[in-house]
Order: C-alpha cells, then sequence, then structure tokens
C-alpha cells in the first residue's frame, strides 16, 4: 500500500487552509443572515397559523390539536412516530436540556457521544430532548445512527415551511448546534449557541439544576461512521492537524497522483483488506475516507469502524463531490 502524504511544506499547507477557512467563515455568516431573514419573511407572509407548503409539517396532530413552536412552551411531532408528541410541559416538575441538531450538522455531530453519554449518566434526574430542525437531509438516520432514543431522548421534528425550523427560530438562533436548559418550572435559564463538549454540558447541568454527573468519557467511546459534506470535512479538516486527524483516499495511486485531498493518505483497498492495510493508523484517531464517486467508500469506513477504529467518516460522493465543491487539493 502506499501511505505517502504530498509534498506540500506544512508552513504553506496551514496558511492555505488558514486563508480559505476565514473565506468560508465570511460565507457562512452571510448564508445564516440570509437564512434567517428568507424565513423570518416566509412566516410573515403565510402566518403562525397557516398551513405550511409542500413538504413542511402540519401543524396539527391527528387529534387536531395544534404544534406550538415557541421557547417558552412548545409542542412538537415526533421524530421517530409523528404520531406522538414531545411536549415541554410533558416534563414539568423536573430539569430538562433541549439539543437542537440537524443531519448536515458537522458540530452536531462531533458533540452528540458526549451528550449521550451524559443522558444515560443522568436518567431519572434529567429529561432530554432533542429536535431534528432545519435539516434538509435524514435526521431520522442520525437519530437512530447514534441511538438517541436509547439513551433516553425525547426526540421531535420542528415545524414550519421547508426547511422545519420555528421552534429554532424562536430562540434567535443562528447556527447548529445550539441547547437550551429549562428548570422544574419550564422557565429557560440558560442557552448555549454552539458545541458543547462533554465536560461543558456537565458543567452547566451543576450550575443550572444542581446535578452532578458521572459520565464516562465520551473520547473513549467507539462513535458509529457519520457521513459528511464535503464542506463539512473540510471545517473539521482545517480545524484539526496531525498525523492522527487526516483523510485516507482508497482509490488507486495512479488517480491519487493526478490529485486528491490536501495532506490525504492513499490507502487503495476493500472492506476485505483494509484492516490489514490500515494497521499501522491509530485506531483512536480521526479519519475521513473518501473514494472516486461515494459509491464505495460507506462499505469500507464500516470495516474499519468494526475492528475499533474510533472515529471514522466518509465523504459523500467522494472525490468527485469534493471537486466539484472547489475544494482544496493537491496533486
Amino acid at each position: 500500500m502506499s501511505t505517502k502524504r504530498t509534498a506540500t511544506q506544512p508552513q504553506s499547507r496551514r496558511a492555505a487552509r488558514a486563508a480559505e477557512l476565514a473565506r468560508q467563515e465570511q460565507r457562512r455568516k452571510a448564508f445564516r443572515i440570509g437564512v434567517i431573514a428568507g424565513l423570518a419573511a416566509v412566516l410573515v407572509l403565510v402566518g403562525v397559523f397557516a398551513l405550511g407548503g409542500q413538504g413542511s409539517t402540519n401543524r396539527t396532530d391527528a387529534s387536531g390539536q395544534a404544534y406550538v413552536a415557541t421557547k417558552d412552551g412548545f409542542r412538537l411531532p415526533g421524530l421517530l412516530d409523528q404520531n406522538t408528541t414531545v411536549a415541554l410541559a410533558d416534563f414539568a416538575g423536573g430539569p430538562v436540556v433541549v439539543n437542537f441538531f440537524a443531519s448536515w450538522c458537522v458540530y452536531c455531530n462531533e458533540e452528540l457521544p458526549g451528550f449521550v453519554q451524559v443522558a444515560h449518566a443522568t436518567t431519572g434526574q434529567v429529561s432530554f430532548v432533542g429536535v431534528d430542525t432545519n435539516d434538509s437531509g435524514d435526521g431520522v438516520a442520525m437519530a437512530k445512527r447514534f441511538d438517541l432514543a436509547g439513551a433516553g431522548f425525547h426526540l421531535a421534528h420542528d415545524i414550519g415551511d421547508d426547511p422545519a425550523s420555528e421552534l429554532w427560530l424562536s430562540y434567535g438562533s443562528q447556527g447548529l448546534p445550539v441547547t437550551a436548559f429549562y428548570d422544574a418550572s419550564g422557565k429557560l435559564v440558560d442557552f448555549a449557541g454552539g458545541m458543547l463538549t462533554q465536560a461543558e454540558l456537565q458543567q452547566r447541568l451543576k450550575a443550572n439544576f444542581g446535578v452532578e454527573v458521572s459520565a464516562p468519557d465520551a473520547s473513549g467511546r467507539v462513535a458509529p461512521v457519520i457521513p459528511l459534506i464535503p464542506q463539512g470535512a473540510y471545517e473539521l479538516l482545517s480545524r484539526n492537524t496531525g498525523d492522527s486527524f487526516a483523510a485516507i483516499d482508497l482509490r488507486p495511486a495512479a488517480d491519487f497522483a493526478k490529485g486528491h485531498i490536501d495532506g490525504a493518505l492513499n490507502i487503495a483497498a476493500t472492506p476485505a483488506d483494509v484492516v490489514a492495510k490500515a494497521s499501522t493508523l491509530d485506531r483512536s484517531g480521526s479519519w475521513f475516507l473518501y473514494d472516486g464517486s461515494g459509491k464505495d467508500a460507506e462499505p469500507v469506513a464500516d470495516a474499519l469502524h468494526d475492528a475499533g477504529y474510533k472515529h471514522v467518516y466518509v465523504i459523500e460522493g467522494g472525490w468527485a463531490a469534493w471537486a466539484a465543491a472547489g475544494l482544496p487539493s493537491a496533486t
């Protein structure tokens, strides 16, 4: 096998990544502002009691009772079973943590293992609600991938026109993930914009509710294989460097030589031989697998995951999608 890195100088690579990251951040801020303004305009035009358009969530449940998307008293359809509802009032008498996620959200995927560990450790003390919001992908698959229901999460889907995100917007949110903390009386007492580490989540539970948490460290837990769009993979690769945090190109060496993700390793492997070919890689590292078109990387990633590699990602669409997105590459 070939595990040769590119010949690009480390300092030049870091500088290029930093410059590109700054440009991407500017574009993301502009995009978020545009999305929020557009969604706000839509809500004004259709009114809060109007039925959503094609693909939108219904405004009432099967019995005709209205869903509510306000931060002071939400009532939402269930995510895994839309015949159920999830309402803030259901948890009266105990503290509640409401976490918003979307399948495309890189840092939602990053923080959820820690949330799962803490939810398990606080069963009977704190209720956890997971709300799939502003999601153009498959939030159900994401919830199942992390077994959020098994960890005790009450799972809901946001409402409103696509992308359904009315409750998320009621907090003035401009990004994901975000997390709201409610006391036993249903009062919003804390709000976190952005990713929370497991330690930060535990600190907020103690500060807000007086709940001491003793949970296994999520970093020692084998996370599920996580699919990422090229932009999401680029963000993570740009913010983290080192020998144990890199892309793995599964294509033949000849294709790799024509162009590849900057800093990638070339391991032309199949599910049958990938474990042997990757034997020198750190099993606790983070590995981002891609092939030519995105069709064959997932079973290879599953084989690595089953062999005990803790942090395995698949870049959706493979090299073709990465190149089409105009993301940095090397030859």
